[in-house]
């Protein structure tokens, strides 16, 4: 398992376009991704369970993958958070 606290930048956060985005590309990996936030720990494959998190701008998560591919949907991920979101 590949585990690290990861600071979400855009301006507003995991907001619906943010949450979906992001579990899109979390989809795209076999690997089980999980995003932990104020003690609760959710499936990034989810949309709706990322904006129940209620993560806002330069708040700090837990992202987390295990599987075949974990580091490298560790990787992509990680990129994609600071990247703003943005292929």
């Amino acid at each position: 398992m590949i585990s690290s606290p990861v600071s979400i930048n855009d301006e507003i956060g995991f907001h619906a376009r943010t949450a979906a985005l992001f579990a899109k590309k979390a989809s795209s990996f076999n690997a089980d991704i999980f995003v932990e936030f104020n003690g609760k720990k959710v499936n990034a494959k989810s949309t709706l369970s990322l904006m129940t998190l209620g993560v806002k701008s330069e708040d700090e998560i837990l992202l987390k993958a295990k599987g075949v591919d974990e580091k490298e949907a560790h990787n992509a991920l990680v990129k994609f958070i600071e990247s703003n979101f943005k292929e």
